[in-house]
């Protein structure tokens, strides 16, 4: 029976991870530039992330609906952002970025965790979800034993840090391509990052 807490945290991390989302395509990016060890330590921060996630919807799910139904324009935020990121992997000709040689890149385990906690449609989705399980399937909550918290919260690191690894391997197909099968792979991801966006605001504007 405590087996159901570590499987419901891996099914609920691996569905709601499935769909293309920055996480995702930090991954399958990393890994077809560089290697796919390199985009499995983004794929660790970004566990680490959803576990964060869906720790703050089990215990604050109440407050945190409230804050955004008043604040909606966080969702919106979120929904340019993906559309200008996908408009970036689109475009034939990216705008080069140039930063002084003093500012360091984040480490690729921090790019994974702020990509997947800064995210307010998952913290969502992880509310939901949470909700839903509460009511038909398991007992859980932020009272529940140590032993059940610990169980549930590692079966969401290994849900999403596996949907991840499926697509950094994927990624690893590009990583030895020509520079245009690279430019096609971050072309198609821009266009679903564009297609997510559009979704997501058409979501937003209807509710």
């Amino acid at each position: 029976m405590i087996l159901l807490y570590i499987f419901f945290g891996m099914l609920l991390a691996f569905t709601g991870g499935a769909p293309l989302g920055a996480s995702n395509v930090a991954v399958i990016s990393t890994t077809a530039k560089e290697s796919l060890s390199k985009g499995m330590l983004v794929a660790y921060g970004a566990g680490f992330g959803e576990v964060i996630l869906a720790f703050l919807a089990l215990c604050y799910s109440q407050f945190l609906s409230n804050f955004f139904s008043m604040n909606p324009w966080l969702q919106l935020v979120f929904v340019v952002l993906f559309f200008l990121v996908g408009l970036y992997f689109v475009l034939p000709k990216k705008p080069k970025l140039k930063f002084k040689k003093t500012l360091k890149s984040p480490s690729r385990f921090i790019t994974g965790f702020v990509l997947a906690f800064a995210n307010p449609p998952v913290l969502i989705y992880w509310i939901l979800v949470i909700s839903l399980l509460q009511k038909y399937a398991l007992s859980i909550s932020d009272m529940s034993p140590i032993s059940v918290l610990l169980l549930f919260f590692a079966g969401v690191f290994i849900g999403k840090v596996f949907i991840l690894s499926l697509y950094g391997k994927w990624g690893r197909k590009f990583q030895h391509k020509k520079k245009e099968d690279k430019q096609k792979l971050f072309k198609y991801v821009g266009i679903a990052l564009i297609a997510l966006s559009v979704v997501q605001g058409i979501r937003f504007v209807v509710s």
